[in-house]
């Protein structure tokens, strides 16, 4: 019999039921054991007490093995549920996995119906394409003989222009050599007109230094002349003062004595002195006019010839300077000349230049064409051979797809629901056929944009003759600014 409180609890298969009956065997087995042990010890006397603890003691652990009980029961009920559960996620498992293999075999029969018309319409952009490469083709041989009929006329014009810078250069030796005579005579005119000048200057003035030599000769006897003259008055007058004085003083002596020697000595030292003082400012009378006459006549004469000869070298500093002026004049042609033969050597040296430039431009030009039709030529033949070898590989898919959908019953819905795809699709590839157009078109400006350029640049470099393409007077206008 249970002890108090316990409740049957149905037993549940399973491992779990199983760990249980063999704890519940174990447990018994050693129950059966400890009171074996007891029998055979003798029991001691017994307690009140201790019955009380062994009694609580026992309902506590058949409390716990009911808690531990249920637990047990309640997680065999949770493993049964759950695997339930699993079961079904199982089932659903194996159901998704069987639409996803016949949604995958529906969209593989899709996809080689839409690899069919996909290699369509490449094959019908590869047709357009073929037929644009080769108008594109036609166009380049058009536009080469096109080139070629400028190269032409770029030749014969820069044939005239070297015609034209020849026939220049003669003529600029043929001024330079005219100017170079011209200049010559002027100055053979000018020194000559100078020596003469020279010439008759020099003669004038010796004639006038020798005119004045002979005026200063005469004025200067007739002053001597008069000097002399005066002199002798003079002296003739200084002799009848002194014969005068003289007979005076004799007069005065012979009245005054002996007592007055001394004043006769005094009044004849005073009549010595008197005499050298008057010598010595006769002297000094005569050269003081001499000073005067020798300062005072040639001074009119220098002064008037001083006029006559500043109002000549007036005319000589002006004739210098008309001199000066000529050779200036005279350097600055010749400094022109110079600068305009420099300048013709620099332009010739940069027509040299772009005509190198314009021959390098058009070898890489033509290089580049040839270039471009050994790879378009080499492209069409590879495009060509993957063409052919795509067909192949086309038909024998289509073979296959035909007898893929004649084994495969395709229902009607999802035929149309195939069909509104492929529509999709179409509409899809026209739309990516419409971009390659465009992109087409796109490249083909940009073509003709480089090639406006090319002819904008020569026309820039001053290449006569140049025919632009229609539509590049606008690149030409941005590439000369």
């Amino acid at each position: 019999m249970p002890p108090k409180g316990f409740k049957s609890v149905p037993t549940a298969k399973g491992p779990v039921a199983a760990a249980a009956a063999s704890k519940r065997k174990s447990a018994m087995q050693k129950g059966g054991a400890a009171a074996s042990t007891v029998s055979e010890v003798a029991a001691p006397p017994v307690d009140g007490k201790d019955i009380w603890l062994a009694t609580d003691a026992l309902q506590k652990t058949n409390a716990m093995r009911n808690y531990f009980q249920l637990e047990r029961d309640r997680i065999i009920t949770f493993w049964n549920i759950s695997k339930k559960e699993l079961e079904g996620v199982k089932e659903s498992i194996r159901e998704k996995e069987q639409e996803k293999a016949e949604q995958a075999e529906r969209h593989e029969v899709e996809k080689q119906i839409f690899k069919q018309k996909i290699r369509h319409l490449l094959y019908e952009n590869q047709v357009h394409v073929s037929t644009m490469k080769e108008e594109a083709h036609r166009a380049l041989t058009s536009r080469e003989e096109e080139y070629r009929a400028k190269e032409s006329n770029v030749a014969r014009s820069l044939r005239d222009t070297k015609l034209a810078d020849r026939e220049l250069e003669v003529r600029h030796l043929e001024q330079q050599r005219a100017l170079l005579t011209q200049q010559d005579k002027e100055i053979a005119e000018q020194q000559s007109n100078f020596e003469r000048e020279i010439k008759e200057m020099h003669l004038k003035y010796e004639h006038l230094l020798k005119s004045l030599r002979e005026e200063m000769d005469e004025a200067r006897k007739e002053e001597l002349a008069r000097i002399e003259e005066r002199k002798e008055r003079h002296i003739a007058e200084l002799k009848e003062t002194h014969e005068r004085t003289f007979k005076e003083i004799k007069d005065y002596f012979s009245e005054i004595t002996s007592n007055n020697l001394e004043t006769i000595r005094t009044l004849k030292d005073e009549v010595c002195a008197r005499k050298r003082t008057e010598t010595h400012n006769e002297r000094t009378m005569y050269e003081v006019a001499q000073r005067n006459k020798r300062l005072t006549e040639p001074l009119a004469k220098l002064q008037s010839q001083k006029k006559s000869l500043e109002s000549e070298l007036e005319n000589y500093l002006a004739n210098k300077e008309a001199l000066a002026e000529v050779k200036r004049s005279i350097k600055d042609t010749q400094q022109e000349i110079q600068t305009i033969s420099w300048e013709h050597e620099v332009l010739l040296q940069r027509y040299t230049k772009l005509v190198e430039d314009r021959d390098i431009i058009l070898k890489k030009y033509n290089a580049m064409l040839q270039d471009i039709q050994r790879k378009s030529a080499f492209r069409r033949v590879l495009i060509q051979k993957k063409l052919e070898l795509v067909q192949t590989q086309l038909d024998g898919r289509d073979a296959k797809l035909t007898e893929l959908l004649k084994r495969a019953n395709v229902n009607p819905d999802d035929m149309k629901e195939l069909e509104q795809k492929v529509h999709d699709i179409i509409s899809e590839k026209d739309k990516t056929v419409e971009d390659l157009k465009q992109l087409l078109l796109r490249l083909t400006t940009q073509s003709e944009r480089v090639v406006a350029t090319y002819e904008s640049y020569m026309e820039c470099n001053g290449v006569s003759g140049w025919v632009g393409t229609p539509g590049s007077t606008s690149v030409a206008a941005s590439v000369c600014a």
